[in-house]
């Protein structure tokens, strides 16, 4: 067994404890700010197309994001809408969250927190348009819509009504 012993006055033993106190918050601090900012430009998982990338700084990235799940949009007819994630889920927003899961996303984590909802119109599709919630430059929601009151919201991987 190792006994690290050694003798200080008081006021140094203080000192002592106090910077490496500091030095192991400093350490901690850091390691979160790198994990946070590694998780803000990820990537996500689902099983029709494996892992891709949910970045969306520009309106370019947003249609390469579309273009992952073969889906073609017509980048003339975006339109953007500031948004709330709910802050507490109802059984409709449970059931938009699963639709989320299935393509590897999960709106939970955004519970309160703003977003944008990003509209676009598609070409040679059965749906009219997709639409993405975007935060902080990445994807955090996607589905597909006819944009009809009442129509079903359908994840990107069922573009061709076929999960693939």
């Amino acid at each position: 067994m190792f006994v690290f012993n050694f003798k200080a006055k008081p006021s140094k033993k203080l000192f002592v404890i106090f910077s490496v106190m500091s030095i192991v918050t400093a350490v901690v601090c850091v390691y979160c700010m790198v994990s946070m900012q590694n998780a803000m430009l990820g990537t996500a998982t689902c099983d029709e197309i494996g892992e891709y990338s949910v970045s969306a700084q520009n309106a370019g990235e947003e249609l390469d994001f579309l273009s992952r799940f073969s889906i073609e949009a017509d980048g003339g007819s975006r339109i953007e809408k500031a948004i709330v994630i709910p802050q507490s889920f109802n059984e409709t927003y449970e059931e938009y969250n699963n639709l989320q899961k299935r393509q590897g996303l999960d709106l939970s984590r955004y519970k309160g927190k703003d977003a944008s909802m990003v509209k676009y119109s598609l070409k040679d599709s059965k749906y009219r348009y997709a639409l993405l919630l975007v935060r902080d430059g990445r994807v955090i929601g996607a589905h597909l819509t006819n944009g009809e009151y009442g129509s079903k919201n359908v994840p990107l991987t069922e573009e061709d009504g076929q999960t693939r």
